[in-house]
């Protein structure tokens, strides 16, 4: 697991260096322009991101090849293997607004019952995850999107340094600007270099992380993260 993240972080950095190299090499602060370290900002925030996913993903591969019940599991993963049937249940899904209320009334039954089923399948056999529902990243990664990944993966949160959540928003907030064509003045220099350095040590410290979680199996029920 640990080769496989490095080597993950390792071509990301790499390129993150290559572009940052070109767009401004060895010149002073005070002559960066906002145009090239607009488009930094966005490769980092697509390598945050990228990393990120892939990292969660591999630690739900770990997981799986455990074998393991769910009542040997942390709950949060239960919970994370009945991610679709949570959100069927709280949209009330294949209710149509346009009929009675009967018709609501039974749909909301079924989805209870659909989820009951679902629940009582993943019971009587090892829980298998499913990397794209248990890490769902459908909304671009920040703190609140991260620490939700965090929690149902059943790692602590604060395994994150919390200047790193600072970083990770603040790249993320730069991105939307950008997409959205609302940030085009210039960065402060000393700002761009710091968050640029915590959300490289973020990733850094995401691949001990997972890393460590695996080998201590934070994800068993009786064992306690950090212990």
């Amino acid at each position: 697991m640990r080769a496989q993240l490095e080597e993950d972080l390792a071509w990301r950095l790499d390129e993150l260096r290559h572009l940052r190299n070109q767009l401004l090499g060895d010149s002073k602060r005070e002559s960066w322009t906002a145009a090239a370290m607009r488009t930094i900002l966005v490769m980092q925030y697509a390598h945050l991101e990228g990393f990120t996913r892939n990292s969660f993903h591999v630690y739900v591969t770990a997981i799986n090849e455990a074998s393991l019940n769910a009542s040997e599991l942390q709950p949060q993963l239960l919970a994370s293997a009945l991610a679709s049937e949570f959100t069927a249940l709280r949209r009330n899904v294949g209710a149509d607004d346009d009929k009675d209320d009967e018709g609501r009334l039974t749909r909301r039954a079924q989805n209870e019952v659909a989820f009951t089923s679902k629940l009582l399948d993943v019971m009587a056999v090892p829980l298998t995850l499913t990397a794209e529902e248990a890490v769902s990243m459908e909304m671009n990664m920040g703190r609140d999107v991260l620490r939700r990944c965090l929690y149902l993966l059943a790692i602590p949160g604060d395994k994150v340094n919390k200047h790193q959540y600072n970083a990770i928003e603040f790249v993320k907030n730069a991105r939307n600007d950008i997409a959205h064509g609302s940030r085009k003045e210039r960065f402060s220099p000393a700002l761009f270099e710091a968050h640029r350095e915590k959300c490289e040590q973020f990733m850094r410290d995401l691949m001990r992380v997972i890393t460590l979680a695996a080998t201590e199996q934070w994800y068993k029920r009786q064992v306690s993260a950090g212990e």
